[in-house]
C-alpha cells in the first residue's frame, strides 16, 4: 500500500508544480505582447480615419484591422497627460500602409515620434462573375459586388460601385472573381458624330426629352456638343448611354 501512496503524492506535487510554472509563464510573457497605450490610441485614430475615408469613398461593408509599429520604444517615452496628436499626410494615397507622426504636446514633457501603420481592409468591390476576355462590355450580368480583402501595402484601386463599371470595356482578360480597377477599363465610344440622339432634361423629379443630333463622338460620361433638332440650338451635354445625352437645366 505504501508505494501507491507515494505515487499519489508524486502526482499531486507534479500537478501543483506544473500549474505554478504555467502561471509564472503567463505573468512574464503577457506584458511583452500587450499593446502600449500609445499603440492603442494610434490604432483607434487610424481606424477612425479609415472609416471616415470609406464613407467619403462610398466603400460598402467596410472592416479594418490596423497594427502600429513604433520606431521609438514606448517605454522610453514619458507619459502624456493630454490626448496625443496624430498626423498621416500619405494616408489618402495608401490607406493600407503609411507613415504616422505621433506627438505629445504636454507642457510637462513634450515629445514626437514616428511610426508605421499597416492596415488590412475588407470591403465590397466589383468583380467579374466569370472569366471575361478583353474587349468585353461590362453589364449587370457579368459583374457583381463581392467581399474582397486588401492586405497592407495594397492600394485600394478596386471599383466599389456597380454603376461606375457599367458600359465600360475590359482592356485585357480577367479571371472569375477578379476585382476590377479603373486601370483595367476603357470607355467605349457610345455615340458617334451626326448620330440621332435623345436629349434629356431632368428637374425637380420631372424628365423631359426631345430629339437631337450629336456633333461629336463620346463615351459614357463624356461631355459633347449636341444640336436640338426642334430649335436648332447647340448645347453641351453628358453622354448617358448609346442613345441619351443629359442636358443641364441652366442651358
Amino acid at each position: 500500500m505504501r508505494p501507491i501512496k507515494r505515487k499519489e503524492n508524486f502526482r499531486f506535487i507534479f500537478t501543483l508544480y506544473t500549474a505554478l510554472m504555467s502561471s509564472i509563464l503567463i505573468v512574464s510573457v503577457s506584458p511583452a505582447w500587450a499593446a502600449s497605450p500609445i499603440e492603442k490610441q494610434a490604432t483607434l485614430w487610424v481606424e477612425q480615419q479609415i472609416h471616415s475615408m470609406g464613407q467619403q469613398q462610398g466603400w460598402q461593408s467596410l472592416q479594418s484591422e490596423a497594427t502600429i509599429q513604433l520606431f521609438t520604444p514606448a517605454n522610453r517615452l514619458s507619459s502624456c497627460n493630454i490626448p496625443l496628436v496624430f498626423s498621416a499626410p500619405l494616408l489618402p494615397q495608401s490607406p493600407t500602409h503609411f507613415p504616422l507622426l505621433i506627438s505629445c504636446l504636454s507642457s510637462s514633457g513634450e515629445w514626437k515620434i514616428r511610426a508605421q501603420a499597416n492596415v488590412t481592409l475588407r470591403l465590397e468591390a466589383v468583380v467579374a462573375v466569370t472569366a471575361l476576355p478583353a474587349g468585353t462590355l461590362l453589364s449587370a450580368e457579368n459583374i457583381q459586388l463581392r467581399p474582397v480583402t486588401l492586405k497592407p501595402g495594397t492600394r485600394p484601386r478596386v471599383m466599389t460601385q456597380i454603376e461606375d463599371a457599367l458600359q465600360l470595356t475590359l482592356k485585357r482578360a480577367v479571371s472569375a472573381g477578379q476585382p476590377l480597377s479603373p486601370l483595367l477599363l476603357a470607355t467605349p465610344k457610345l455615340i458617334s458624330r451626326n448620330q440621332l440622339v435623345t436629349l434629356v432634361v431632368r428637374q425637380d423629379g420631372l424628365e423631359l426629352t426631345t430629339a437631337g443630333i450629336a456633333l461629336q463622338n463620346g463615351g459614357k460620361g463624356a461631355r459633347i456638343r449636341v444640336k436640338n433638332s426642334g430649335s436648332g440650338r447647340i448645347v453641351s451635354g453628358t453622354v448617358l448611354d448609346a442613345q441619351q445625352v443629359l442636358i443641364p437645366v441652366i442651358e
